[in-house]
């Protein structure tokens, strides 16, 4: 357990609070452009998804969902989690340049693949509808920064990385078209960080499933590791990035083309 038995942080949508061995998030009454949780329903409902979709990789984390009560009244509720080290997350071990990395990520794609492998397939237990092309999310992402941005030549810049975009996507609608075919767009985890990872002694624990928008979390299993891909290079270490995408394909028994994977990465950024 961390040094500190009681603690608090928060996200944009939730505050989150630590006591002893267990952790409890509790969702902010908030409305944002991608989640509307002014509602008691539906903060209670984001919990129960947010239990479910974890449970799937992690399931002795994600504990249940608990009411907070005041006089016998339910006021809200929170998710309840088993606390993890702090020193043990992957950032950490990153940080703290821990000599097993190597052997670290190769357990972290052994179970992403295992996960995927189990994941619900897009054209069969899911509707086509919920899943949008990258280049979509990419474009959305552009035109939400583009308008924060001041500087004509920001604008450029980001004008251009679209357009390469644009063009390698034009380029490739039947490679897309044949991962969909093979079963490779899933629903997924969709945010995957290092600071969300967790090395435990049995295998890593792999926390924090995007469940607020389908969206996001729907898409190729190759976009899904490329997020995690994209946050090692954004630490320092890619040779720990070609050593997940190396050992992801290995496992899960999945070919792409290396600008395929240079294509998702760049559009997690």
């Amino acid at each position: 357990m961390d040094r500190c038995w009681a603690g608090a942080t928060e996200t944009h949508t939730a505050a989150v609070y630590f006591a002893g061995d267990r952790v409890f998030k509790v969702k902010k009454p908030v409305r944002l452009d991608f989640i509307d949780l002014t509602s008691l329903a539906a903060r209670l409902a984001a919990c129960q998804a947010e239990v479910r979709l974890n449970r799937r990789i992690s399931p002795d984390v994600y504990l249940g969902v608990a009411d907070i009560q005041l006089d016998g009244a339910t006021m809200d509720h929170a998710v309840v989690m088993r606390r993890l080290p702090a020193d043990a997350s992957l950032t950490a071990r990153i940080l703290g340049d821990d000599l097993d990395l190597p052997a670290m990520v190769v357990a972290i794609a052994d179970t992403l693949a295992a996960f995927h492998a189990g994941c619900p397939v897009v054209g069969a237990a899911l509707p086509h509808e919920t899943w949008t092309p990258v280049i979509e999310l990419f474009r959305e992402e552009i035109d939400r920064t583009l308008r924060l941005v001041r500087t004509s030549a920001a604008h450029a810049q980001l004008e251009s990385l679209l357009a390469l975009a644009e063009r390698y996507a034009d380029g490739r609608q039947a490679l897309f078209a044949q991962r969909l075919n093979a079963g490779l767009v899933r629903d997924g985890h969709g945010d995957l960080q290092a600071a969300d990872i967790y090395l435990q002694p049995d295998g890593p624990r792999i926390l924090d499933c995007l469940e607020f928008d389908e969206r996001l979390r729907v898409g190729d299993v190759l976009h899904d590791v490329a997020f995690l891909a994209m946050d090692l290079e954004r630490l320092g270490r890619p040779e720990l990035t070609r050593l997940l995408l190396e050992r992801y394909a290995k496992t899960a028994a999945e070919a792409h083309p290396s600008t395929l994977a240079h294509f998702f990465i760049s559009a997690s950024q």
